[in-house]
């Protein structure tokens, strides 16, 4: 086996549910928090590194950035790795790659190197990793969406090996991060030089206060690009979670299938051998008739709930990515939500209580609904109950009166968890507040709620809670009953 090799990985889409998820989101959004506050770049990288090897023993990592001239490496933030080593990796040529992430820089895609001790890349370096306990280097290229080369994001263990499918989206996902932080500040820098230029022309011109102008809505449009597409990430990490939960439960009915089926296969070579043998009793027969019926019977009910499964995973995935809207019922269509979440929730020992017309049927956005109602369940259920609590979910949807020609769909959403304080509520919906940060909560998935009900919806959301009291949301938007105009929405 090559000490060094490349290896491809998959797109950010398709972000895997990680052993390590909860310490990875929660130096995620403490980064990204910091940069919006301002914090310096390298105390934002610090951040991002510090949770993932909090999460895996052993790990430690480096972001490696190109200087100006996009020909020599240098490490930007180690903070874990000996100042030697880091001093070591200076001034790293880009070709010709004498060095793991060299290569990765070159051939711009993850490069493992299982030994440093045997790998000819590190030749000059052995010495220096020795004294440094360094045994393996996992190097992946930190690309911007643009296709720019910012550097690399480094994984060092102690010990020889190679890299999980866990740990390559590990390193992919946080590599995608970094890249988003070092294009925010590289904009941010960009500004602050215009900013500067532009207010020695204000001294000296009063008519560049025009110019100042433009640049003043630019700062504005920038800050609204920065939040938007965390919000998307948002989505993505959500979208990604859904997907590996799914995926998991595929696997039991799949799994009993495949057993089912290779019982079948053993009874039938046995009672093929009796049969070429001239040796087949009728009871055989009889019994093998029995058996393959029952297990016929396990094997197809067992991919009926798998196929039930994925069509249930790529219509909610499907909404999720549209905004049109579509006729649904909204009684199926709640259940399929809750057999999506079904694995994340299978842990729990929560109720649910829906009321709602069988055969109510509506014209809306499916996607935008199946969103707002899986975020509100996840905040009940990670933020209204204790680990071991056997909570209450309550759901009530009504068709209540006609607004402006269309009529409103309201949707009453209760919980009796621990509720919220006044303080609270009132910045539920504000970007980034968060009331359990310490546990890796984002302190998006009531924006997103808000941004989904007013500006997807064109309705409103009102919440109403008091501390031991559970938690109420009042949701209502315009639907149209029977199939709309191109212009009704």
């Amino acid at each position: 086996m090559n000490s060094s090799n490349v290896v491809n990985i998959n797109e950010a889409s398709k972000f895997a549910h990680l052993k390590r998820h909860n310490a990875i989101e929660h130096g995620r959004v403490n980064a990204l928090e910091l940069m919006v506050n301002g914090n310096p770049l390298d105390e934002v990288l610090c951040e991002l590194i510090a949770s993932l090897e909090s999460s895996t023993p052993g790990l430690k990592c480096s972001i490696n950035l190109l200087d100006d001239t996009q020909t020599v490496l240098n490490p930007f933030v180690g903070p874990s790795l000996p100042e030697p080593f880091l001093t070591a990796l200076k001034n790293q040529k880009i070709v010709p790659a004498v060095s793991t992430c060299t290569a990765a820089i070159a051939n711009r895609e993850l490069t493992i190197c299982e030994d440093v001790m045997q790998d000819a890349r590190w030749h000059e370096f052995r010495s220096i990793a020795s004294a440094c306990s360094i045994r393996s280097c996992w190097s992946q290229p930190i690309i911007s969406p643009d296709g720019e080369v910012y550097g690399t994001f480094c994984m060092f263990f102690s010990t020889a090996g190679v890299p999980d499918q866990d740990d390559i989206d590990s390193l992919n996902y946080e590599s995608q991060i970094a890249s988003l932080i070092l294009e925010r500040f590289n904009n941010i820098r960009q500004l602050k030089e215009a900013n500067a230029n532009l207010e020695k022309r204000v001294e000296e011109r009063t008519q560049a206060l025009s110019s100042a102008n433009l640049m003043l809505k630019k700062a504005l449009e920038q800050r609204n690009d920065v939040q938007t597409q965390l919000v998307e990430l948002e989505n993505m990490a959500a979208l990604g979670t859904m997907m590996s939960s799914l995926t998991h439960e595929i696997n039991t009915p799949t799994g009993v299938a495949i057993t089912a089926i290779s019982y079948l296969r053993s009874i039938l070579e046995t009672t093929t051998k009796a049969f070429k043998d001239d040796q087949l009793k009728r009871s055989q027969l009889q019994k093998f008739l029995e058996e393959t019926e029952e297990s016929v019977d396990i094997v197809e009910r067992n991919l009926f709930r798998s196929t039930q499964l994925i069509k249930t995973f790529k219509q909610l995935s499907l909404d999720q990515h549209s905004q049109e809207a579509r006729k649904i019922n909204l009684s199926g269509y709640l259940d399929e939500i809750l057999l999506s979440l079904k694995p994340r929730l299978k842990r729990t020992k929560h109720h649910f209580c829906v009321d709602v017309d069988p055969d109510l049927e509506i014209y809306s956005n499916p996607g935008a609904i199946s969103q707002l109602l899986i975020n509100l369940i996840m905040n009940s259920v990670q933020h209204g109950f204790e680990q071991d609590q056997s909570g209450h979910i309550f759901f009530k949807f009504r068709v209540i009166e006609k607004v402006a020609g269309h009529p409103t769909l309201e949707i009453k959403y209760k919980d009796n968890g621990c509720g919220m304080t006044e303080h609270t509520i009132e910045n539920l919906y504000k970007p980034f507040f968060t009331s359990a940060r310490n546990s890796g909560g984002s302190g998006l998935g009531m924006h997103i709620c808000y941004n989904i009900v007013v500006k997807v919806l064109s309705g409103h959301i009102d919440c109403k809670s008091k501390v031991g009291k559970g938690v109420e949301f009042i949701v209502k938007f315009p639907i149209s009953l029977d199939k709309p105009k191109l212009d009704s929405f």
